[in-house]
Parts: structure tokens; C-alpha cells; sequence
């Protein structure tokens, strides 16, 4: 019992329940959006190919851009309220222009300066809910970063769903409106129940600055960075490969696809648990590495296996993978940078926008030369890759730590 109570100590976290609604939502108005966005490109806009794979670059490059600078100033002269609010009132705006503009070039503008800045609300709501437990000395950070990840990745469970309902009777404007309401929510809740952080409190004054880019130059650091993008590179391929190959290849129906993915969303949401609970015995550098290992044997199984129902099971390797290094990679980062939870939280949610960016790119052009299958041994390959990067990194020490905040870009 003193266990169970000691476990869930980070719910007296102050702000810790509209912290958990809150990325709920936000996770809510993400899947509203980012899964649709190309259809509403070629469907409703026109877009072509090309003109739609500009659009899209164009919103990652922002994203990456945007919110590193934002997570700079947060961590070092705004308060991270007031970025949060920044962000939510950029998607806010955006996607109500969403609902009236269709000129490609007037959405390119809004997608760079509305949608770039949003994308600082994820990596924000992270870094206020770290900071509030490295004020409070809260003793189970890790489970308690993880529980907040378990809500984001519930509302990728339910939020496509709603989704297509709303699209299929509201169309898009209905979509982006009711994104943009919910972002409304968020803000108001934001506005209201949110303290803002004392920079003063929160940012150490005796620490000797160390430039952002030399510090990103160091084996270690360097190391980590390449490790996510590799594996996030090589998710982000597995998951656009995986209906074509299900449908194409192997001659299943879209059924078969909604119910790997179903069952492995069911699945992620348990073990993000077990991992939080890991991570107070064991290393985060020695479990991603596990995560590494287990997304090599996912890819290679899936890559060589004959018949759809056999990819079913192998879903529970996919799940391992996806709730060890998204579940531990805030922490993961987050350690790397103690004193600037900002700015290593959005390192980490770049890593994703980058993986997202290239992982098309590349699973579309092995796919046409290759086929489907040849996909997934290159996804093999890539967290192979990872997984070795990962060995030459270990968790730093004390001393490192106080070595490793960077006070100047």
C-alpha cells in the first residue's frame, strides 16, 4: 500500500490534473489535424504532389525552427505560460483561416508562421509539467511525465475517430473549427489555472554558460539526437508502408489495417506504465536501447511475414518499441538538460518532426523501387543503426549535469 501511495505521489503535483486534461486535448486537436492535412491539400485545396510536399516540408522546417527559438525563451527570459499561450492562440488563429483560405500560397504563409508555432504547445506542456516537479522535488518525475503521455497517446485513440465523423458531415471547415474550439479550451484553462514560472526560481544563475550549438556537437549529445531521428525516421516509414503493404502485398482489406493499429494503440497505453515504473530501477539509455532491439525484430518479422493475421501478435513488439522511446524520450532529454526543460523537450518532439519529414520522403521512393517489403528492412536497418549510437551514450552524471546547460544559442 505505502508502494501503490508512494507510486502515485505525483498526482498531488500542483497543476498535475489540468496538466493531464489539458495535453488531452491538446493530443485531441493534433489528431484532428495532422492526419488530414493531406487530404485537405489534394482534396480541397488542389494541391499537386509537389506543391503538397512543399506544404508539408514547410510546416516541419517551421515547426523545428519556431519552437526551438520559443523553447530558448522560455527557458531563459519568458515564462513558460506565456509561450504556452503564444502557441495555442497561433493554432487557434490558424486553423480558423483553415476554414475560409484556399489560395496555396496564403495557406504556406499561415501554415509557417501559425501552424510552426503551434507546434511549441507539445514540448511546452512537458516542460511546465517537469518544472513543477523539479520545484515541488516530486520523488516519481519519470511516472509522472509518463502518465502525462499516456493521456497524449489516448487522444490519438479516439481522436481520428471523431475526426472522420466530423469530416464526413462537416466537412473540412467543420474539422478545423472544431480544432480550433478545442485549442480554445486548452487556452482557457491555460489562462486560468496555469501559475506563471519565476525565471528567477527556475533558472540557475551559477551555472557557466555553454553555447547550444557546441553543446549539440558533443558525441554524446550528438549521439542521442541521431538515435531518435533514426528511429523516429524509421516509424514514421513503418506506419505509412503498413496499410500499402497490408492491402497490396499481403491481400488484406482495410479492416485488417484499422485493426493493427487498434491493437497496438490498446496495447502502448498499459505498458507506458510498466516503462514508467522501469525507469525508477533502470538506466532510460539501457531501455531505449531494449526499445531499439525491439523495433529491429518488429520490422524484420513484419517485413518477411506471409500472411496478415501473423502481424497481428507482432504488434506487441511495435507497442514495446513505441512506448519505451516515446515514453521515456522526454525524460531521456529532459535529464540531458536539467536546468532548461524547454529546450530539451522540444529537441526531442524536433526529432519527431524530423522523422516525419524524411520518413515519407523515403518510404515512398524504396517502396516504388523496391516494394513494399524492402521498406521494412530498411526501417531494420535504421534502428540497428540507432541501437549502435545508443551504445556509445550512458546516462550522465552528476557532475555532467551541472556541466551541460547551455545559456546562449
Amino acid at each position: 500500500m505505502n508502494r501503490l501511495k508512494q507510486t502515485l505521489s505525483f498526482f498531488s503535483i500542483p497543476n498535475y490534473g489540468i496538466l493531464m486534461i489539458s495535453i488531452l486535448l491538446l493530443g485531441i486537436c493534433i489528431s484532428f489535424t495532422y492526419p488530414f492535412l493531406s487530404l485537405f491539400g489534394v482534396d480541397e485545396v488542389g494541391m499537386s504532389p509537389s506543391y503538397l510536399g512543399l506544404f508539408m516540408t514547410v510546416t516541419a522546417a517551421s515547426s523545428v525552427l519556431i519552437s526551438t527559438v520559443l523553447g530558448r525563451l522560455s527557458d531563459k527570459y519568458w515564462g513558460r505560460k506565456w509561450v504556452i499561450i503564444v502557441s495555442v492562440s497561433a493554432a487557434i488563429i490558424g486553423y480558423i483561416l483553415f476554414t475560409q483560405v484556399r489560395n496555396y500560397y496564403t495557406l504556406l504563409i499561415i501554415a509557417f508562421l501559425c501552424l510552426g508555432t503551434a507546434s511549441s504547445a507539445f514540448p511546452q506542456m512537458f516542460a511546465y509539467a517537469r518544472e513543477e516537479m523539479n520545484r515541488v522535488r516530486a520523488k516519481q518525475a519519470d511516472m509522472a511525465i509518463n502518465t502525462l503521455r499516456i493521456f497524449f497517446s489516448l487522444a490519438w485513440v479516439i481522436g481520428p475517430a471523431i475526426a472522420a465523423v466530423l469530416l464526413a458531415s462537416a466537412g473540412f471547415k467543420g474539422l478545423f473549427l472544431a480544432a480550433a474550439v478545442t485549442y480554445g479550451i486548452v487556452l482557457f484553462f491555460v489562462l486560468i489555472f496555469l501559475k506563471s514560472s519565476d525565471r528567477k526560481m527556475t533558472a540557475p544563475t551559477n551555472e557557466p554558460p555553454i553555447q547550444l550549438r557546441k553543446f549539440l556537437m558533443k558525441p554524446r549529445i550528438a549521439g542521442a539526437l541521431g538515435s531518435f531521428i533514426l528511429l523516429s525516421v524509421a516509424s514514421t516509414m513503418c506506419m505509412v508502408n503498413l496499410p500499402l503493404y497490408v492491402t497490396r502485398t499481403l491481400q488484406g482489406s482495410q479492416s485488417d489495417v484499422g485493426l493493427l493499429f487498434s491493437v497496438a494503440a490498446a496495447v502502448e497505453i498499459p505498458l507506458l506504465i510498466g516503462v514508467g515504473i522501469l525507469a525508477a530501477k533502470y538506466r532510460k539509455s539501457y531501455l531505449i536501447r531494449v526499445g531499439a532491439l525491439f523495433a529491429i525484430a518488429y520490422y524484420i518479422l513484419v517485413g518477411f511475414t506471409p500472411i496478415v493475421w501473423a502481424i497481428v501478435p507482432m504488434q506487441f513488439l511495435s507497442a514495446v518499441t513505441v512506448s519505451i522511446v516515446m515514453g521515456l524520450g522526454i525524460s531521456y532529454f529532459q535529464d540531458l538538460l536539467p536546468h532548461e526543460p524547454g529546450t530539451a523537450t522540444t529537441l526531442y518532439s524536433n526529432t519527431s518532426v524530423i522523422g516525419n519529414m524524411l520518413g515519407g520522403i523515403i518510404a515512398g521512393s524504396v517502396a516504388e523501387w523496391f516494394g513494399f517489403r524492402a521498406v521494412f528492412i530498411v526501417c531494420a536497418v535504421m534502428a540497428a543503426a540507432a541501437f549502435l549510437l545508443m551504445l556509445t551514450n550512458r546516462e550522465p552524471s552528476t557532475q555532467e549535469i551541472g556541466e551541460s546547460t547551455p545559456a546562449s544559442m
